[in-house]
């Protein structure tokens, strides 16, 4: 304890002579849900499901001139993880970022280390924080950022696994975990390199961002590795109190051996009005042609899919939808005494045909209705708490492989304190 004094005497004295700045906070962050047909149908012969999951971080802030430091640390648990009496820990302890920020001018940069990389709404590139682990980047970015709303980004990574090579003799193994049925398309795989480029140039009442996102696969042993490319671009155009957002992205390249040709587009228009703020949407994912000899089922990437497709994650958080994804949607936001309560409508259907048993099935997929209460706790605290229901149709049975008979009820509850004091 007497040496964890000294070192932040020391920092601070640092921080003090060279005119640098230290920031220090935390966060306590617990939700507890109830589970009874969340991501997919429940059965009729299953129970629902209950837990609380943890996630406590530590933020470290190092600033001077011309360098930026940042250093987090994290615990993931699930409530009873670890015993009241228990010489091993089960739970999750790391690093959530760990990055150098260095400013070679005022508008140039380069940052290099474990980093959250997200842009614009989230939709390619996002930091999935409602997720306790979150999703992070070892990765090198070139950063160009002036006052005139320009922004320009550059970033590369490459990934070996230890755990899965011959380290320290040879290191070339990058799956996580290795060599499962889920293969390293699926979202707990890791590419084997990623280059990208983003550009973002805002207007008085408008902003323009193009995409460009190469990542590289290793679908079989060593050099088996195909890059799959993905291009973008998002538009925002504000109309006096009327906002209208397009996004376009086509997917190229190769998914294993077989060729990639997907896309993807959404169209949304805002408007404010004196009481809430009424969001109407349709998002459009295309799924596998049955007809066609290549993949033609989109991959959202790296986005933080939780906040498009219905809070329920029945579509691309950890599984995909091989029939693609239609999302008709209408989002609106009131304020309740000291607090807001957010509702979502979707309506879901998949964007290809599917076949069952030789004949295709309706598109039909369901509706889900979110409900979220949100309130201030003071000056760190944030209290949520949040339902939702399913009402699914018999085809998403289908696209989910589910044979069985499922519960007449999917719904989803939960409950969180979010807590960030600021320490130093």
């Amino acid at each position: 304890m007497k040496n964890l004094y000294l070192i932040i005497a020391v920092l601070l004295l640092g921080c003090y002579s060279s005119q640098a700045q230290l920031s220090l906070s935390g966060e306590v962050n617990a939700r507890g849900e109830y589970r009874n047909g969340f991501k997919r149908p429940i059965l009729s012969t299953q129970d629902p499901a209950f837990f609380i999951e943890q996630r406590t971080r530590l933020y470290a802030g190092y600033k001077m001139k011309d360098l930026e430091i940042q250093i987090d640390l994290q615990d993931i648990r699930m409530w009873g993880e670890d015993g009241i009496v228990d010489k091993q820990y089960g739970a999750s302890f790391g690093v959530s970022q760990a990055y150098a920020r260095y400013y070679m001018s005022e508008k140039l940069s380069l940052k290099v280390g474990r980093q959250i990389i997200a842009y614009d709404n989230e939709r390619m590139f996002g930091g999935l924080e409602w997720a306790m682990q979150g999703l992070r980047h070892d990765a090198l970015l070139f950063m160009y950022e002036d006052t005139l709303g320009l922004k320009i980004h550059a970033g590369l990574a490459f990934n070996q696994n230890p755990a899965t090579a011959g380290e320290p003799v040879r290191l070339t193994g990058t799956y996580y975990p290795p060599f499962t049925a889920n293969g390293p398309y699926h979202a707990t795989g890791n590419y084997k390199h990623m280059e990208y480029a983003y550009m973002n140039k805002k207007f008085d009442a408008a902003s323009l961002s193009l995409y460009f996102i190469n990542d590289a696969r290793q679908y079989g042993l060593e050099d088996s590795v195909a890059n799959r490319q993905t291009y973008g671009i998002m538009g925002m155009k504000q109309l006096s109190k009327l906002k209208l957002n397009g996004e376009f992205f086509y997917q190229g390249g190769k998914y294993a051996t077989a060729d990639l040709s997907a896309y993807m587009f959404s169209l949304s228009a805002t408007l404010k009005t004196p009481i809430t703020p009424i969001i109407v949407g349709y998002d459009h994912l295309s799924g596998q042609d049955p007809d066609s000899d290549k993949v033609t089922n989109f991959a959202p990437l790296f986005g933080t899919n939780h906040a498009f497709y219905g809070f329920m994650d029945y579509f691309y958080v950890g599984n995909g939808s091989k029939g693609g994804l239609q999302d008709i949607y209408l989002k609106t936001k009131f304020k309740i005494g000291k607090g807001a309560l957010l509702g979502h409508l979707h309506y879901f259907l998949t964007s290809a045909e599917v076949l069952e048993n030789g004949s295709p099935i309706d598109k039909g997929l369901g509706t889900e209705i979110d409900l979220v209460y949100v309130r201030k706790l003071g000056e760190s605290g944030t209290f949520k708490i949040g339902y939702s229901q399913m009402f699914a149709t018999d085809s998403m049975n289908d696209i989910k492989s589910i044979t069985s008979e499922t519960a007449s009820i999917n719904n989803w509850a939960w409950a969180q304190l979010i807590f960030k004091p600021k320490f130093l």
